[in-house]
């Protein structure tokens, strides 16, 4: 499991990005939770992209208060083609205090002890955020 942190002069960037551009897309979504004025909570139950939410959840944010809390649950889709023991890969994004963290979580299909599929999932991570200011969080 990865914990990182987005460098806090980036966070307005990289959410603008986020519910404008097809930068995650590819994402299949699990949850989504938003707090401002409001709360609002959609669980995807067949597998829904982001790029399918992002303009209903753009729509959401332009219309409310900045948000106090947002945490998306996102997989990649086919994430056997990742591993072949993973059953599914998990990006957990975080927003809270103007600071935007992300988790990494993975299921295996078959128990194993090895960590081969966090280290893979991880490191496609960290490749997929080169071009973001982010840090790894203790």
């Amino acid at each position: 499991m990865l914990a990182l942190a987005m460098d806090k002069s980036a966070v307005k960037n990289f959410m603008g990005k986020m519910v404008r551009e097809e930068i995650l897309d590819a994402f299949e979504v699990r949850t989504v939770e938003i707090s401002a004025a409001t709360h609002i909570s959609i669980e995807a139950n067949p597998p829904t992209t982001w790029g399918e939410l992002r303009p209903m959840i753009f729509e959401i944010l332009k219309l409310s208060a900045k948000p106090k809390h947002m945490k998306i649950v996102f997989s990649r889709a086919n994430a056997e083609t990742l591993h072949t023991n993973a059953a599914a890969l998990f990006l957990n994004l975080v927003y809270e205090n103007d600071e935007l963290t992300f988790t990494t979580a993975s299921s295996q299909k078959e128990f194993a002890l090895d960590k081969s599929i966090d280290i893979a999932w991880d490191d496609w991570i960290r490749g997929f955020f080169k071009d973001f200011p982010i840090s790894d969080r203790l």
